[in-house]
């Protein structure tokens, strides 16, 4: 995944947003098993302090991180390959943390919009964000749609960058150009057509 803006700056609002989330109701994949479980809160504050979602999924690879069997997309369960579900858990959490961090530095900065932009190639078309992909939106919105899709319930109508195990879109800052642009665009059509969906 490729994180525009992955500097000490950004890391430490991850880790600030990280930290308040561990201290009242953290999430925890229920694929992991009781060991990955107990050990992921410490994996995970050293990708945010060090690392990425690559040296995450390497942490996270040893086969007794994962339970034996997960749910499959397809429905179901299928066993576990611990591989592909350290790199799928690793990407989301990492970008999870990236956007929330990233918003909050923003947000602290004065701005008020972000850009979603697709971060990596998709392994196949079909993320439930596509439809937003280079969309201009208020970082509000996002900040507050924090794992809103799918955690503490699923939420098929809401919106959260990412959007679930697949999604390959984070968030960017946006330029001065483009600024001007939607500045343009609220005098003329109003700022509520940006807004996600339902």
């Amino acid at each position: 995944m490729l994180y525009e803006e992955l500097d000490q700056e950004t890391r430490r609002w991850m880790l600030i947003e990280h930290k308040a989330e561990e201290e009242s109701n953290p999430y925890r994949s229920p694929n992991l098993s009781p060991l990955g479980k107990e050990r992921f809160r410490a994996l995970m504050e050293e990708a945010l302090t060090n690392g990425n979602d690559v040296t995450l999924a390497q942490a996270l690879s040893p086969r007794e991180m994962w339970a034996e069997f997960e749910p499959s997309p397809l429905g179901g369960i299928r066993k576990t390959e611990p591989e592909r579900a350290a790199k799928t858990l690793a990407r989301m959490e990492f970008n999870t943390w990236y956007v929330r961090g990233l918003c909050r530095r923003l947000v602290e900065e004065g701005e008020t919009m972000v850009q979603i932009y697709r971060a990596e190639a998709a392994d196949a078309p079909g993320d439930t964000c596509d439809a937003y992909e280079n969309m201009f939106l208020e970082i509000r919105f996002l900040y507050n749609g924090h794992r809103i899709k799918y955690w503490p319930v699923r939420n098929d109508r809401a919106f959260s960058v990412p959007c679930g195990p697949q999604c390959r879109h984070s968030v960017r800052r946006i330029s001065s150009s483009a600024k001007a642009m939607i500045e343009l665009e609220e005098r003329q059509f109003g700022a509520a057509f940006r807004r996600p969906g339902p």
